[in-house]
């Protein structure tokens, strides 16, 4: 158990797991609790024991370097590319034309690269106005 804060902490542990071929994986896991409520968790599987007990190390110290505020871990790495795509292959009705082509718009802009945790409001309506130049409300 770490002990991120006084109201913060984390366990983590390393499960051996047999696949069905016989061999052995092992799961790394990490749980966090804040003021008694799960607010994070997450795992990953390693072929050897020493990679899965090297990526708890490096994980705990990336988590308590952060502290209570979990959204920086939460969506490390994931641009607003990626969330387009992750949303466009799981979405559960069918998107429109419209709503298709827009989508793969964004994804031609520097937005896109961005990581979500780094866009800001700012960003965003640096991004409206690029892709409002040249153009005009349609009324009719």
């Amino acid at each position: 158990m770490f002990q991120i804060s006084k109201s913060c902490s984390a366990m983590a542990h390393i499960i051996e797991r047999k696949r069905k071929d016989g061999s052995i994986s092992y799961l790394a896991q990490i749980a966090i609790k804040i003021k008694g409520k799960w607010a994070h968790r997450e795992s990953r599987t390693f072929e050897r024991k020493a990679a899965a007990e090297a990526w708890i190390r490096k994980r705990m110290k990336e988590i308590e370097a952060v502290g209570e505020d979990l959204s920086s871990i939460r969506n490390r790495g994931r641009t607003l590319g990626d969330a387009i795509d992750r949303y466009t292959k799981e979405s559960i009705k069918e998107i429109g034309r419209t709503k298709s082509q827009m989508l793969r718009s964004i994804r031609d802009y520097d937005i896109a690269d961005m990581a979500c945790s780094e866009i800001n409001s700012e960003h965003i309506v640096a991004f409206a106005k690029q892709v409002g130049i040249g153009r005009t409300p349609d009324c009719r």
